[in-house]
């Protein structure tokens, strides 16, 4: 085959695989620290820079300053980022409920909240009656 025209198939090819790579839709996903929690969003703190993000309603009362989280970059363009897990903190002590019938965590209290100051304490203490 001449060289010219294998030059030319290989650069249309190269030119629709470009193409259809820019057209792809795809997240990305980091891990972050939370800085500040004011719903429906937190502020995270990333490697390179700080953000705002959505966090979804089923996170509110899990995520909490201090956590580490994975962001989700949902158009993968900078313009929409939610926190979708947590992943650890980096408090030195949590509680963990752990259901035995099932051997999974179901709950979990990172700090405690004042009803009336609206402060939290990062030392959870536990009274049993």
């Amino acid at each position: 085959m001449d060289k010219n025209l294998q030059d030319s198939l290989l650069e249309a090819i190269d030119i629709m695989i470009s193409d259809s790579i820019k057209k792809t839709k795809y997240t990305s996903s980091s891990i972050g620290k939370v800085k500040r929690v004011s719903l429906p969003d937190c502020v995270v703190t990333l490697p390179d820079n700080e953000i705002t993000c959505l966090l979804p309603e089923h996170l509110h009362d899990w995520i909490q300053k201090d956590d580490l989280v994975i962001v989700q970059d949902l158009y993968n363009d900078n313009t929409k980022k939610a926190v979708v897990g947590k992943v650890g903190s980096t408090r030195p002590t949590s509680f963990v409920m752990m259901d035995s019938n099932t051997n999974k965590h179901v709950s979990g209290v990172d700090a405690t909240e004042d009803s009336v100051t609206g402060k939290t304490d990062d030392n959870v203490i536990l009274e049993l009656e």
